[in-house]
């Protein structure tokens, strides 16, 4: 595991993950292929930020670079990011 994440950082990553993929498989189950390929291209790196590699990687990197084009391309994934930013401001 990447140990310069906090364990709340961490938790906020993992369930992140998870709602990704969750979004994922109702795209695909709505057979919108073009929505699950790109929540899959957004959160497909998430897992190295997670592992720590590579190591300059950051949690604020990810969703400028990732969860940023995903929720320009998709606005209704903006709720990912706010959930986001909302977990890891929690004390």
């Amino acid at each position: 595991m990447n140990t310069r994440l906090s364990s709340q950082e961490t938790d906020a990553c993992l369930w992140l993950l998870e709602r990704a993929l969750l979004q994922i498989r109702a795209a695909c189950w709505s057979r919108d292929i073009e929505k699950a390929e790109a929540i899959a291209d957004a959160f497909h790196n998430l897992p190295r930020l997670l592992i720590g590699t590579p190591e300059t990687w950051t949690i604020a990197g990810f969703e400028r670079l990732f969860l940023g084009g995903l929720v320009a391309k998709y606005p209704e994934f903006a709720g990912l990011r706010q959930e986001l930013r909302a977990r890891l401001s929690k004390n």
